[in-house]
Parts: C-alpha cells; structure tokens; sequence
C-alpha cells in the first residue's frame, strides 16, 4: 500500500543520532574549540541536527549509511510517497526505515537488493546522496582530474562528486587526494551540507520562509529562495529601488510553470511599513512571469512589525499569508543582517496599449542591467553546458510594439538592446528576425505572432541553421471566434481567427510534456477554451518538453531555450529534426540542466522576446 506522508524522525531516534524533528535544540558538550564548533552550532540552534543522550554531539564519530539517510531526509523538504519496501536490510519499524524510503522515493537513494544500513558511508555516497537531493552535478571526470585518486570516484557517483568540486564544496586534501572511498565523520557530513545553504540561521529570512512554508497545509512546489537585490527587485516587488528595504528574498517554484511567487521583505528601521507594503501591493505585477499569473486579488501583503510578505499564488497566497501571522518572530533578529505627449501612445489601466487595430503589451524602457544580465546568461549556459553542443544561435523576438515604438510616449531603445547583445553575447551566432516579421503577423487579441505567418521566420532560422520548410506544404485550421490573452475575463473585447497548421509529421510526432505527462499531441485543442487559448500549442507554458518525429531520416536535434513564442514555432521545424527540446528557465533552474538535457551534438537555439530579455532576471 502506498502512504503520503510528511516526514517527521521519530522521537526515539534522538536518544541515539545526531537527528532532527521535534527534538529541541541543545549546546552539545563536546564541541567547543572543534574546527566545525560554528557550523555544528548553526545546525543545532535551528534544530537542523541534535545530539547523543548523554549531551555529546561525537562530532569525529564515524556517520553510517541510516545516520546520514536520516540527517538528509530531514533537511529534505519535499513530501514523499513511500512505497513497499525494497532493501532486505531495511524494514518497517527500523527506526531509520522511514526516512531511507523517503529518500527512495525521492529518486535519492537507488533501489537495490540491501542498503547496509549500519555500514560507514563513504564521502563519494555522501557527495551522490546530496548531490541528487540538491540538484548538485558538474562535468564529469574532467572536473576530478587535479586528484591523483581521481579514478576511485565510481561511474554512479562522479557527476555528483565533480559538481561538489567544481563548486566548491569540497576542496579535496593538502596531499591532492580527494579520498572518495574514506569514511566521513559526523562533522565533516554536517560541514558538506551547511555548504548548500540546506539550513539557514535561525531567525534569518530564509529560516522565517521555510518556517512559512511549513506551517501551510497544501501541497507547495520545491522552491528556491534568491536574494532580491537592486537588479531583480523590480521583478520580485514592483520596487524600483530598495531604499526602505534593509534586506529581502523571493522563492520561486524550482520547476514549475505555476505562478508562484514568495517573498519577504525587512524593512529599515523608521520606514513607513504601511506605505511600504502599499507601494509593494500596487506596483508589483502579477503577471510578471508573462505567460502565466495571478489575479489581483492574489497579492497578498501582510505584515509582523517591519517584516513585509508578499504572496502570490492563484490558490494559497491567503494560506501563506496566515502561516506567516501565526510564526512567534517577537524575539528572532538576525545578528548581521545584509544589507542588501498628447498623440503619443501610452498604456490603459490594463497595461495594454491600442495602435492600429491591434491590443498589445507595454515594454517599458530599457533596462542595461538585465540586457547584460541575459547575454551573461547565454554565455555562461554555454560554457557551463553547452561544451558539446553541435552550433549555438539567439534570437530575439520583437513584440508588437516594435511596429509601433517611433509613435509610443516611452519608446524602448531597440538599438541599444542590439549593440549589447551583439558585443555581449561571444558564445552564439545571431539570427536577426526583425525583418522578417510585420505587425499583421501577430494575434489582434494575443501577444503571440500567428503561426501561419511564420515563413519569413523559419526561412531566417533554416538559412542560418542549415534546413528549409515550405508551410504551404501544411495543412491550415482555423478556429473562429478566437479571444486570446489580452482579452482574458474583459467584456466586449474583439474576437479573431486563430490558425494553426497539421501534417502527417505533426500528427505522427510525440510530445513528452514534463508538466502534462499524458497529453502526448502537438495541439492541444481542449486549451481553446481556458483563459488561455493560445496554449493550443505544445499546452502552453511549461519547464521542459521533448517533440520526438519517429518518420525523421537523419539524426539531427534541436534545443530551444525559449519563452512562449517557441510554442507554435517548434512544431514547424519538427519535419527537419528527430527531437526538438523546449527548455524554459524561467521554470526550470539552469542547475537541473544536466539531470534531463543532454545537449552532446545538438543544435541550441536561444530564442527570446524583448520582454524577456529586458526582464532577464526571471531567468533562472
């Protein structure tokens, strides 16, 4: 029988491990002066980690298998689904039982015939346990070459073992071993995890968040938590600059396509809270992901003294709110808290600007910051990951404002965006398609373009990445009546005729949808009926989707980084490859890449829209 259960240790294991759960926290008596005394008290102080019952913590005590699975499972927060059991050695009602079938279910720990629970674990088994806990991997045996006992790492464990390196988690020893098959102590275990920031200090904002999290009873995404600084703040709090603000976070979904935004804000000492949080509650935007959000009356911001969240979910934002209120925060502050005219067109209450027929978004005015922000990103993705790919391209989609940017009363500064991408961006090769777009190209009612319109756009990527597509060749459909996204919920709005194209390859393609694993099809045409029916395409916004055509006659693959112009782009160039991989790292952490991507001999093609890239910092 399967059971969800939220983990918690059972109590009789704190008489005998350095465990957590509901023990309280307590000063161990055998630390003091121990080169890991200060991390070893963090863990303790936040109830991270407990002792033995005779008051010693045993910090150079070798770990065993069960300690360490236990230690991990509670720094864990993700919920599982524990199975049967699957190890001989491990059975129910072993106090280390639970948090191993966690950890199995989890993906963490593989299945096998035992576990060996009372064994020491190794250091490699340490790096490979946390590694698939914390989405830790690096680049394989070439990131272990400084270590002359490089080739004790085993196959299993070395993409684990060489991200610990590669980012600094483990330096390895003064000899130029790395020891992968020694033991660990209890010590040396809590110092890897402490590196992953897995435990915050308590009273700090991310200890507050996780307490926050915790108190609310619904299923919330695996999250990250991202410092909100003078880059981003606009993104995370509508905030221009964080003048009031002493220090702040956001948490944001790690792998979803779910509007789903947390953040907490200390305000300075003197500031006006109120005014703050109102500023906060009118100027952040809910629809800052751009293909997904929130109503507005999904923002909520409420308050303990100068400490400010800000919630957005479409379902559970009140319920995050009362986890917040009902936290004791009366006596925690952190020690050292961081301190972190007329006939121009212009936006309606909306946010949508009206210019010849057509609805369209307002861009704003140009943002250096996040235009070097996103070629720092496409070239940071390519050296980190890309060493193996076939070719590198970007493109930038315009959106309908450009037709109209001379007329606009804030027109955004195209040229500039260009010169920087260009002189910004070295690891790509650019494939410019504003002139192959007009206006008439796009949805009256919709921020996409019209895919039937798309042959311009195709023939620039085909000249420049080798294939060629004749869309005339395709089927067309149409659907009437067609109301999209900037008409969502607003009465008397125009409607339009929506097209979109089919052939034996497109019908004949699978779709392997990370969010929608049993929609297999290219077209999802129940979409057409939801608040938004452009998610016609490829079901709409998503971390990671994989177009497989079974009829192609070569070999070749494509990767897209992408925002949602990709969606009905893709499914027309799917004749010209086997795979055609959608990744979206406004969804997804770039760190997950190497877990579900393998980019050896692929195209990459970074395709983006304005927006995005003056916004880059939703890019993860």
């Amino acid at each position: 029988m399967q059971k969800k259960r939220r983990f918690t240790a059972p109590a009789a294991l704190a008489l005998s491990l350095a465990l957590l759960g509901t023990v309280p926290a307590y000063a161990a008596t055998d630390i003091s002066g121990h080169w890991a005394e200060a991390t070893i008290n963090k863990w303790l102080d936040a109830g991270s980690i407990s002792g033995y019952e005779d008051g010693t913590f045993q910090p150079d005590r070798a770990m065993t298998r069960a300690e360490f699975a236990t230690l991990l499972a509670n720094v864990v927060s993700k919920d599982a689904t524990i199975g049967d059991a699957v190890f001989t050695d491990v059975t129910e009602g072993q106090w280390f039982y639970e948090p191993v079938m966690k950890l199995v279910a989890l993906g963490i720990i593989a299945e096998d015939t035992t576990f060996n629970p009372d064994a020491y674990i190794t250091r490699q088994d340490v790096m490979t346990m946390a590694g698939r806990a914390f989405t830790v991997s690096g680049s394989g045996a070439d990131g272990l070459a400084q270590f002359t006992d490089a080739a004790q790492v085993s196959d299993y464990a070395v993409t684990a073992v060489s991200g610990f390196v590669e980012k600094g988690y483990v330096n390895g020893y003064p000899d130029g071993t790395l020891r992968p098959l020694a033991q660990i102590t209890r010590a040396e275990c809590v110092q890897m995890l402490d590196g992953l920031g897995v435990v915050a200090e308590k009273g700090s904002l991310e200890d507050i968040m996780a307490r926050v999290y915790a108190g609310v009873d619904a299923e919330m995404p695996a999250v990250s938590n991202t410092r909100i600084t003078t880059e981003n703040s606009e993104y995370y709090l509508g905030l221009k600059n964080l003048d009031d603000v002493q220090e702040a976070i956001g948490s944001d979904a790690l792998m979803s396509s779910v509007a789903h935004s947390v953040c907490l804000v200390r305000a300075k000492d003197g500031v006006d809270v109120e005014k703050l949080m109102e500023t906060i509650r009118t100027s952040v935007n809910p629809q800052k992901w751009i293909c997904v959000g929130v109503d507005p009356e999904d923002v909520v911001v409420v308050n303990q003294g100068n400490l400010i969240l800000l919630a957005m979910d479409a379902e559970y934002s009140q319920a995050i709110a009362d986890s917040f209120l009902a936290l004791d925060l009366s006596e925690e502050t952190p020690e050292n808290p961081e301190t972190p005219s007329e006939d121009k067109l212009k936006p309606d209450a909306n946010g949508l600007i009206q210019a010849d027929g057509y609805y369209m978004d307002f861009i704003g005015e140009l943002r250096p910051d996040s235009i070097t922000r996103f070629a720092d990103k496409v070239d940071s993705l390519s050296e980190t990951y890309l060493q193996n790919a076939n070719s590198i391209y970007y493109a930038v989609v315009p959106s309908k404002a450009y037709f109209v940017n001379d007329r606009l009363e804030t027109p955004f500064d195209y040229d500039t965006m260009n010169k920087m991408l260009d002189e910004g961006i070295q690891s790509a090769k650019k494939i410019d398609l504003t002139g192959a777009l007009e206006l008439t190209d796009y949805c009256v009612t919709d921020p996409h373009w019209k895919q039937d319109k798309l042959q311009e756009v195709v023939d620039r990527l085909g000249d420049a990445m080798g294939f060629s597509a004749d869309l005339s060749k395709m089927t067309a459909n149409t659907v009437e009546n067609f109301t999209g996204q900037h008409g969502y919920n607003k009465e008397g709005f125009p409607s339009e005729t929506l097209t979109y194209l089919t052939s034996d390859v497109i019908d004949g393609a699978t779709v392997d949808n990370y969010q929608k694993p049993d929609f297999t099809k290219v077209y999802d045409t129940a979409a057409l009926s939801s608040d938004s029916p452009y998610d016609l395409f490829l079901s709409g916004p998503t971390p990671l989707l994989t177009i497989t055509n079974p009829a192609a006659e070569d070999g070749k693959d494509l990767v897209i980084f992408r925002d949602s112009f990709a969606c009905s782009l893709a499914p027309l160039l799917i004749e010209q490859y086997h795979t055609i991989t959608l990744v979206d790292i406004r969804y997804m952490a770039s760190s997950l890449l190497p877990q579900y991507v393998d980019f050896t001999g692929k195209d990459v093609l970074f395709l983006y829209n304005e927006q995005v890239v003056n916004h880059s910092e939703m890019l993860r």
